[in-house]
């Protein structure tokens, strides 16, 4: 092909680059959370002997164990309550629980335990306990190996009659044991109760693991949609104001399979817009239209985010270390609206009329602020109402697209049976599929649209679908390559606004061990696509078909460094790219390649061979590979 880099067609904004933060399957727990400890506020429910599902009975069967549900547990005891999600005559389970441990005096240690608890050789970690006891009673706190036969770290707490109090304790592990137990016993005579137990490395960044936000860092996170996605439907953002061991779980069974339907609320507020301060991300929110009064609810969380410290709610961001404003801008107003999975409004016309309220008095808090809208808008209906009726106030409409594989398409091993090669080619040409559903929403948007009113696209779930329940391979890695080519190519084209990858933790571009985190391809891509941010878009004549090589050119502002990614879509084939530029004086590559691209393959990070000839560059990729090309013309 052949490049004139003076023929551009806008900026490429970072905020195409974004990624969603939803509490799904291991996104928190056992990823971006630091917690170690599994129901830890023992919200899941009793087994037959009356303990936790997630914990274990110690001692002799002659002690009792029961778990007491109510707002006389931990949680329920101090604070404000500012939720009615887990109190009696509300919709939901409870999750207001206690454990409690009655012993008789047997003569051996009664309490509980859980095992699965990993520890690093040297690393330092923060423990805490929540305990009531009815007398003045020791507790002892101890961790060990699998079989209890190795002591690594013991302390006794002193539990109080009648009154809730947390003790905290720091110890570093003398060894490296990914099966350790953890153990709070009983020893004498009596009845405690154990509100909630916390195990953290003593790192943490506000209870996040900081191999993982470094690794976001990696890839980049220019904007930040949180907290979903569905799990923004049964989030509750006032509860997240509770110190963190107080905040109540919650239900949220559709989306957390992996712990029993209960998140911890181990973020809030603070703690996300902390994270997004560390990864120099733009905080987008998305307000829950299934309570009660969500105009009010939302207007309230806008004063909390941005109101003046002498604001109600400013008021109180300013009482907790938070005196400026946080000043967030992006505001989802809801997720998925019309979908049965979604409380609040069903329909268009409900949905508008719902949303238009909530935006008025967001926008009362704050005028400045940005809105997406949510619905289902590949059906024309939604356009058709929902813009001619507030489509003044929405600055984003959001779309959602995933891509699902073949049925058994990795079954031929090694990669090279006509199902896996049929199904890597369904992926990796996703990205044409998913830009003529843009094309025909945003021909709707613009028939409906009042006054002719731009209204962007926000292209803010997009992956292979079940890839949280799939290792992620290479296949994966050139289907996210293909659909950052497609987006900052076609931006401009269907008006796309903003993009959010779903999702970077556990679900496609970062694997997290409960020693290590490392990328997968996906996060290797992210890694080398970061260098189009900012940059000119170059009219490429890229066929937008499923040809096997599909390639992205941008240029820097003085029209002198040209960045060039280009991806390998065959599974069988080499392709070989010769790109025009007019004059180059060097070149430099860089090359994603791996042997196969089934689940769990790698891409190899090497150097790529460009010839430079005169005005010309060439090189070739191997099948199923990426590679990024910078050209310095002149």
């Amino acid at each position: 092909m052949e490049i004139d880099v003076t023929k551009t067609s806008g900026e490429i904004s970072p905020l195409l680059f974004g990624h969603n933060l939803e509490h799904t399957r291991s996104c928190m727990w056992h990823g971006l959370s630091a917690q170690i400890i599994r129901d830890r506020k023992f919200a899941c429910g009793p087994d037959r002997d009356g303990v936790s599902l997630n914990w274990e009975r110690v001692g002799s069967p002659g002690a009792g164990w029961h778990l007491v549900e109510g707002k006389t547990g931990w949680k329920g005891t101090t604070g404000e309550p500012y939720t009615r999600q887990f109190e009696p005559g509300s919709s939901g389970p409870g999750g207001l629980h206690r454990q409690r441990i009655e012993t008789f005096g047997t003569g051996e240690p009664c309490g509980i335990a859980q095992g699965g608890i990993a520890l690093i050789s040297g690393r330092e970690y923060e423990a805490r306990v929540a305990l009531m006891a009815d007398r003045e009673m020791p507790v002892r706190v101890r961790f060990t190996d699998r079989e209890r036969g190795t002591e690594y770290h013991s302390v006794t707490l002193a539990a109080r009659p009648g009154e809730w109090s947390e003790h905290g304790f720091t110890f570093a592990s003398p060894a490296a044991d990914l099966e350790s137990r953890l153990e709070i016993l009983l020893d004498g005579e009596g009845v405690a109760h154990v509100g909630a137990v916390s195990l953290l490395p003593a790192d943490h960044f506000h209870g996040m693991r900081r191999d993982v936000v470094e690794l976001l860092k990696e890839i980049g996170v220019p904007i930040l949609r949180w907290p979903g996605g569905n799990f923004a439907g049964c989030y509750r953002w006032k509860d997240g104001l509770l110190p963190v061991d107080m905040r109540p779980p919650i239900w949220a069974a559709g989306t957390l399979p992996h712990t029993d339907g209960w998140d911890e609320h181990e973020m809030g507020t603070d703690e996300f817009l902390a994270l997004c301060r560390e990864l120099g991300a733009e905080p987008w929110l998305t307000i829950n239209l299934g309570v009660d009064d969500p105009a009010g609810e939302a207007a309230a969380w806008v004063e909390y985010c941005n109101g003046p410290p002498d604001s109600e709610w400013g008021r109180l961001r300013a009482g907790r270390e938070h005196p400026e404003p946080y000043a967030v801008k992006q505001w989802s107003l809801g997720n998925e609206a019309g979908y049965t999975h979604m409380a609040g409004p069903r329909t268009p016309r409900e949905y508008a009329e719902a949303v238009s309220k909530c935006a008025d008095a967001m926008r009362e808090v704050d005028p400045s602020l940005v809105f997406t809208s949510s619905g289902t808008w590949w059906e024309e209906e939604w356009p058709s109402t929902v813009l001619p009726a507030m489509g003044e106030k929405l600055d984003h409409v959001s779309y959602h697209e995933y891509t699902p594989f073949v049925k058994d398409w990795a079954k031929e091993a090694g990669g090279g049976g006509a199902a896996a090669k049929e199904g890597f080619r369904r992926v990796a040409t996703a990205a044409v599929h998913n830009l003529k559903s843009l094309r025909e929403i945003r021909e709707m948007m613009d028939r409906h649209s009042p006054g002719g009113r731009f209204v962007g696209l926000s292209f803010d779930e997009w992956n292979v679908w079940y890839a949280w329940f799939r290792s992620p391979g290479v296949a994966e890695g050139v289907y996210c390559a293909s659909m950052l080519n497609m987006i900052c190519r076609e931006a401009q084209n269907v008006g796309i606004t903003l993009g959010a990858f779903f999702e970077p933790v556990n679900e496609g571009a970062i694997l997290v061990g409960p020693a290590d985190a490392r990328l997968t391809a996906m996060g290797q891509v992210f890694c080398l696509f970061k260098s189009h941010w900012g940059r000119l878009v170059v009219e490429t004549g890229c066929a937008t078909g499923t040809d096997d090589l599909d390639v992205l050119a941008s240029v820097d502002e003085a029209g002198t460094e040209v960045v060039v990614t280009a991806v390998n879509r065959s599974p069988d084939s080499d392709a070989r790219a010769e790109i025009t530029l007019g004059g180059v004086a060097s070149a430099e590559g860089v090359l994603l390649a791996s042997p196969d691209f089934l689940p769990g393959s790698e891409f190899t990070e090497e150097a790529l061979s460009v010839d430079v000839n005169g005005g010309a560059i060439a090189f070739t990729l191997p099948k199923h590979s990426v590679a990024r090309v910078v050209a310095v013309c002149g």
